[in-house]
Order: C-alpha cells, then sequence, then structure tokens
C-alpha cells in the first residue's frame, strides 16, 4: 500500500470525486471514450455515476444490505492505471486486511459505487483522470477500481459482536439500541432526580480500546441524575444504576457523539462505558 496513502489524499483533496473537474470538454470526451472502449472490451455495459465514473457489477448478490449512513463498511479494493494496467495499490485480502470507513464520514474515491453495490457485491469502477498527476498515473488517467470484496456492519451489528466477542451478558435492551449489563449488583434504590452520583468509569471504541477515563486515578466524576451534562446513552446508563453497582452501558452513535463527533472520537461511533457507582450525595 505504498502509493494509495498519496493517492487517496491526492484525490480526495484535489477532487473528492463528487464533482470531478476535467481541464476542458475535450479531455472530458476523451476519458469518456477510453473508459466505455475498456467496458466494451469486456463485454460489459456500465452504469454511469453522477461524478463521471461508470461501473460494472461482476459479481451480484440482489439479497446483500445497502449501506446506510453510519454504517462500517470494510473493502478490499485494486487500483490501477486504466491505460497500462499497472496496479497502484491494493489491500492484502491473504491477511484480510480491509480499508474500512464509515459511510457518510471519511470517504474514500470509491465512496459513490457504494451507492449502488450491495454487501457480498463485487464490481469494476473506473472514474476520469483530473489535471493533476500523480506517481504512475499522469494527469487525465483514467483510474480503474476493483471491488474485490465488500461487507457492511450496522451499528447495531457492531454492538452485537462485541457483546460476543466478551461474552457479555445482557441485563436490558432498550428499542433506542442501548444494552445494559450488569456486572456487579449495587444496593438501595436508584438514585432520585436531582441527585449526585460519583463516578468511575471506562469509555472504550468497540475494538476495547480506551479513549477516556478515571478508574486508576484518586478521582471521580460528578454526574447529577435528570442532568443534561453526558452524553445521553452515558446519562441514560447512569439513572439504572444503585449504589456500588458496576455495570457496561453500550450504545449506538444516536445516544453519543452522533455524525459529527469530535475531536477523539469520529463520528457514527458505537461507545461502550463501563461505569462504578461510588458515591451517591
Amino acid at each position: 500500500m505504498k502509493v494509495f496513502g498519496f493517492l487517496f489524499i491526492a484525490f480526495f483533496t484535489f477532487s473528492c470525486l463528487s464533482d470531478i473537474a476535467l481541464e476542458d470538454d475535450v479531455k472530458a470526451k476523451e476519458n469518456q471514450t477510453q473508459i466505455l472502449a475498456y467496458f466494451a472490451g469486456q463485454n460489459q455495459s456500465p452504469s454511469a455515476l453522477a461524478n463521471g465514473g461508470y461501473y460494472f457489477v461482476t459479481k451480484s448478490n440482489p439479497s446483500g444490505e445497502l449501506a446506510s449512513k453510519g454504517d462500517s463498511l470494510y473493502v478490499h479494493y485494486e487500483f490501477s492505471n486504466l491505460a497500462t494496467g499497472k496496479v497502484l495499490d491494493s489491500t492484502n485480502r491473504a491477511t484480510n486486511s480491509p480499508y474500512f470507513f464509515r459511510y457518510g464520514y471519511g470517504n474514500p474515491v470509491f465512496v459513490t459505487l457504494m451507492t449502488a453495490l450491495r454487501e457480498g457485491e463485487q464490481a469494476t469502477l473506473v472514474l476520469p483522470g483530473t489535471a493533476q498527476a500523480f506517481p504512475d498515473l499522469p494527469a487525465y488517467t483514467p483510474l480503474k477500481v476493483r471491488i474485490k470484496s465488500y461487507v457492511v456492519r450496522t451499528q447495531d451489528d457492531l454492538i452485537r459482536e462485541y457483546i460476543a466477542r466478551n461474552a457479555y451478558t445482557v441485563t436490558e435492551t432498550q428499542d433506542n439500541g442501548l444494552r445494559y449489563i450488569r456486572l456487579v449488583a449495587g444496593t438501595g434504590d436508584i438514585p432520585a432526580q436531582g441527585k449526585v452520583v460519583k463516578i468511575k468509569y471506562t469509555g472504550r471504541f468497540l475494538s476495547s480500546k480506551a479513549f477516556d477515563g478515571n478508574m486508576a486515578r484518586t478521582d471521580s466524576m460528578s454526574v447529577t441524575i435528570g442532568g443534561t451534562q453526558t452524553v445521553p446513552g452515558f446519562q441514560m446508563g447512569i439513572e439504572k444504576m444503585r449504589l456500588g453497582e458496576k455495570s457496561i452501558i453500550v450504545f449506538p452513535s444516536a445516544l453519543g457523539y452522533g455524525a459529527n463527533g469530535n475531536s477523539s472520537i469520529p463520528g457514527y461511533t458505537p461507545l461502550s462505558f463501563e461505569i462504578y457507582i461510588a458515591k451517591i450525595e
């Protein structure tokens, strides 16, 4: 993958491939002629995309899932120069290392195609070139993208897989997607509105990587029952817990940092929090 980092950034920065700007109509027509000639040579009748590209589904899966915003997509691809056939970059299928992105947040050059493909399908996409030259891809040279495999995971899929992977037993599942997993039972009543609870917590991505927390520190975090100082999923979880209880709360991004995320959490990211209620005031 020595070229793709640069290739991806440059294509994304200079063209975004949602509005490819060719230098003039002559180059645009030349590109279209090259692209259609390629598909004709493959005995394929491609479909057009709004960005000037064309694609043909080489393996169909009519029952496969269509991606929606916020879904996690795992794609094995191969980029090549349409004119020379030289491979510019590809993912490693031997080690099962697909390219990962969240649909609607940080989109690669082939994102427009993903709106037309279903999970499990394979396709060939050819995009018109731009005025920007890249290593082994001169200006105005079409880029060929082969989608070799494609997997869609909704946030709910990721949450269920996370729970299964960690062998958690879910205490309660809410309609909004929140899972409440009690690890250690607490005592007394659930705190009333207006009460302040002192908590210890660890926030994790569903990869299990921690991104925040105070479990190893002497301080605690104060949360007011009925308040709005935290993201909704975190607040909802705390408001179900009793003194001395330790639980895990897992919830989708709609109850977390939403489509935009924050400085450390990407948009559309489901999260897990291990929470301990240390004190109620």
